[in-house]
């Protein structure tokens, strides 16, 4: 089986040679006019690679995203339910910005957490899977929406 690489990288890489060759070529021209024309030119050409950037790391932009990382950063292996718990309440306040993950699952040995969708439709399953034996954790998976 192979794998080709998706067109949108292809693009992106593209997008940043191109993007460097215009901006040399900016450090050796004289005219005004047609520096801010190449200039411009790069801007565009980095408009690939910014898309892919977005993609690849939703987080930069969507703060539900990042306060949801924060949160499975927050917990480590060894940790307590309730530590688990307390984790989630810091970053997840009740008269806070961000909704609180919901509860999907949760027993003696798993607790699993779904990102809240807030307001928007997507991303809505960005999950946070825990195991836990004779009480501490013992793995931890975050799951990409």
């Amino acid at each position: 089986m192979s794998s080709s690489t998706h067109p949108v990288f292809v693009l992106a890489v593209l997008g940043l040679v191109g993007a460097v060759i215009m901006l040399v070529t900016v450090l050796r021209v004289h005219h005004r006019g047609l520096k801010a024309m190449l200039l411009l030119f790069a801007l565009a050409l980095l408009t690939p690679a910014g898309l892919v950037l977005m993609a690849l790391y939703p987080e930069w932009t969507d703060a539900r995203i990042r306060t949801y990382k924060d949160f499975y950063e927050g917990i480590h292996l060894g940790m307590t339910r309730a530590e688990v718990m307390e984790v989630k309440a810091h970053l997840y306040p009740a008269d806070g910005p961000r909704k609180v993950p919901t509860i999907i699952a949760e027993d003696e040995t798993s607790l699993t957490f779904f990102m809240h969708p807030e307001d928007k439709a997507e991303p809505n399953c960005e999950g946070i899977l825990l195991t836990f034996a004779e009480g501490k954790l013992k793995s931890k998976i975050y799951s990409p929406d």
